[in-house]
């Protein structure tokens, strides 16, 4: 048996998810499907993480393992001419056979987007939350280094997280304005279920003034989620990297 990891890249609005679901479309479906007809065989993927409904991947990493023999540019090629236009394999390698993408030590890297003017924007449609109002993003900036380290983040724990403890590492995290839309750029070794999205909720709260920097402390402190603010629009979240260390 070969062990292949396929670096995926996906527009998730069109699924209900990574995650292989009874009568929904999600892009594991869709994967196993192209895997099927490119090597006549039934082939289970496993990614390094879920993404829910409506996010999007500029990096997922997968794995799966065959005794059909093909190069590493057939695997990408072969999954491209059969997977839908939403999903793409940007890369495929040979990986040793104990190469969990799971379990492997690695970091996840993700951007939230707020597109930030007057006008919607039909090109940028579905990849960013779109705010009327401008957001003070020195106050967004200042408040999301509350975040920064090992923390209890209960307060951004979505109601059904499967995760054992709310315990997480936020190695990063930075909010910038590129143009009219602004970043909150986030990476760790872990996060909760919506973690990401209830953090870019809550600091909208403070961009818009409603509250003041440091109230990101408190919300950390409080360990509750009714402390933090609501939960971002699945739209402006994209899974942008997934770092190993070592790289296998």
């Amino acid at each position: 048996m070969t062990r292949f990891r396929v670096d995926l890249e996906y527009d998730g609005a069109p699924y209900a998810g990574w995650q292989l679901q009874p009568n929904a479309r999600t892009v594991q479906a869709e994967v196993e499907d192209a895997l099927q007809r490119l090597l006549g065989h039934h082939a289970r993927v496993y990614a390094a993480g879920r993404t829910d409904t409506g996010v999007h991947a500029r990096q997922q990493v997968v794995v799966f393992d065959t005794d059909v023999s093909r190069t590493e540019k057939a695997v990408r090629d072969g999954l491209n001419a059969h997977l839908p236009s939403e999903v793409a394999c940007v890369a495929a390698r040979v990986v040793p056979d104990d190469f969990d993408p799971r379990r492997a030590p690695h970091t996840k890297t993700y951007r939230y987007a707020w597109l930030v003017r007057p006008s919607r924007s039909p090109l940028r449609r579905g990849r960013c939350w779109h705010v009327r109002r401008p957001l003070d993003v020195e106050a967004m900036a200042s408040a999301v280094a509350h975040v920064a380290g090992t923390h209890d983040f209960s307060s951004f724990r979505a109601e059904g997280c499967t995760a054992n403890h709310p315990v997480r590492t936020v190695e990063g995290a930075s909010v910038r304005a590129v143009e009219d839309e602004v970043w909150l750029d986030i990476h760790g070794t872990g996060f909760l279920r919506h973690m990401v999205r209830i953090l870019a909720g809550t600091l909208q709260v403070v961009g818009t003034g409603r509250k003041p920097p440091e109230w990101l402390a408190e919300v950390v402190a409080a360990r509750r989620r009714e402390a933090a603010g609501s939960t971002a629009p699945a739209e402006g979240l994209t899974l942008m990297r997934i770092a190993y260390d070592p790289e296998p």
